[in-house]
């Protein structure tokens, strides 16, 4: 055989291995295709991304989990939706998106479960199930300790964890707020010039905010929402002849510009008592002449909603456009922004002589309440409790003889209880422009339990939307 015809073998037996290679590849494309077709029309819908964020979840309302599908789907109703351990939520839902909302906070160091069955495409066929699970961390805190001896802190702490690392310090603090981005302080020189100072609690960075003149700064309050701050000024040359007196001012704790008072009817009303309204850009203002009114910040200039008047605010829930307002005639009354309705509270009936020390709204619309306990028309110890709206009383915990109350607030949740507490027979007020007595120590309770799960010097606990002042 020559050469060429050796040649023009070889090529056609490759020709013929090509053509039965392609063939072979094809076929199994066409097998793969169907395989992954067939998978596709039986298995249903499939979460691409899921989108959650434990850390804010624990300390925010409104947090999300977010579950986007492969598919646009059609109408999910909240009863295919379970969340474990059990906890309100809403559900907004749009093409391919779902969106379960928590209104309240989570409880920390929690395993939780979402999970929506019966989820379909659009374009029909099987369901299937969208699921995911996270923990929330463990609740921490900050706190402040002031030391009669040197520099005053404030320090941070975890639930069941590490604690007392500090964060801040100056010789004299007066007062703190702080959000999930920043810490807001006020301090004292020894001359007795006041100073505001806000620290970024992501790289340390701080800047001062400018003061209006040399004066008195309280009522210190922050706001999550838009990182916010706010506080209550007096003239340190005030006089029957002039001067601020309690005059709100309200600013960014991202910028260093000086922050702007707040006007109500074209002039700066002194303020007695003042909330953010959670959620909003609104401020709910009691001023010394009893005037309650909601002002939005962004648009001071806008339309204000008066309220009567009111002899204080006790607080705005976390997750609703509620506020505990008391009032000179009805007493204490949960108020609805929105609205205008307002709800009488009724006394809890404990088993003697009790006075309501305390009274605090909390996420679930049940509200917290400390009470002295009198023996002969004296107090003794208090007792602290929750009540839910049809006036079951649950108890939390009771001081100790020698105790002085001094303030009780909630976890973002409501599923820790703080007390700080003060020893009667201990050192003095300590001197500070809002003095307290020196020793303090604040107290944490499970809420479910009332067992006690923490005890840490200090006070002025971050859980509390203002100090114990």
């Amino acid at each position: 055989m020559s050469t060429d015809s050796r040649g023009a073998a070889r090529r056609a037996r490759g020709r013929g291995r090509y053509t039965r290679g392609v063939a072979i590849a094809i076929g199994a494309l066409v097998v793969i295709g169907g395989a992954a077709a067939g998978t596709g029309l039986t298995q249903g819908p499939r979460a691409t991304s899921i989108q959650q964020d434990p850390q804010a979840a624990a300390v925010q309302s409104g947090s999300r989990v977010i579950f986007t599908a492969n598919e646009a789907l059609t109408d999910i109703d909240p009863s295919q939706v379970t969340v474990e351990p059990a906890t309100d939520f809403t559900l907004d839902a749009a093409g391919r998106t779902v969106g379960v909302r928590f209104p309240t906070a989570l409880d920390a160091d929690t395993d939780y479960t979402v999970t929506i069955d019966g989820v379909q495409g659009i374009g029909g066929g099987p369901t299937s199930t969208l699921t995911t699970s996270f923990t929330t961390p463990k609740a921490s805190v900050l706190m402040l300790e002031r030391d009669a001896t040197g520099d005053d802190r404030i320090v941070s702490h975890t639930v069941g964890g590490s604690d007392g690392d500090a964060v801040f310090t100056a010789a004299q603090i007066d007062d703190f707020r702080a959000t999930s981005a920043y810490l807001i302080a006020t301090t004292v020189d020894g001359d007795g010039t006041m100073h505001v100072t806000v620290v970024n609690r992501g790289n340390g960075s701080t800047h001062e905010i400018a003061l209006p003149g040399s004066g008195i700064v309280t009522g210190l309050q922050v706001s999550e929402r838009g990182q916010l701050y706010g506080f209550t000024f007096t003239d340190a040359n005030l006089s029957a002849a002039g001067g601020r007196e309690n005059v709100l001012f309200t600013g960014s704790l991202a910028s260093s510009d000086d922050p702007a008072p707040v006007v109500v009817g074209g002039s700066e009303p002194s303020i007695d008592r003042w909330r953010f309204v959670p959620e909003t850009s609104s401020l709910l203002l009691n001023s010394f002449n009893g005037d309650l009114t909601l002002v939005d910040r962004q648009d001071p200039d806008g339309e204000v909603s008066s309220f009567g008047t009111a002899l204080g605010i006790e607080g705005v829930a976390r997750s609703t456009y509620t506020a505990l307002i008391d009032r000179l005639e009805e007493g204490f009354v949960e108020l609805d922004l929105a609205s205008g309705e307002q709800r009488v509270l009724t006394d809890a009936h404990l088993d003697g002589d009790a006075l309501l020390g305390h009274i605090l709204p909390l996420p679930n619309g049940d509200t917290l309440r400390s009470y002295a306990m009198l023996e002969d028309g004296i107090p003794t110890t208090s007792r602290i409790v929750t009540m839910n709206q049809d006036g079951d009383v649950h108890d939390i915990a009771e001081t100790e003889d020698g105790d002085v109350l001094q303030q009780v607030c909630a976890s973002p949740s409501a599923q820790y209880i703080a007390l700080t507490v003060s020893d009667s027979s201990g050192a003095a007020y300590d001197g500070g422009v809002q003095s307290l007595p020196e020793i303090m120590e604040t107290r944490i309770y499970d809420a479910a339990t009332g067992d006690e799960v923490e005890t840490w010097d200090g006070f002025d606990i971050s859980w509390c939307e203002v100090g114990p002042w």
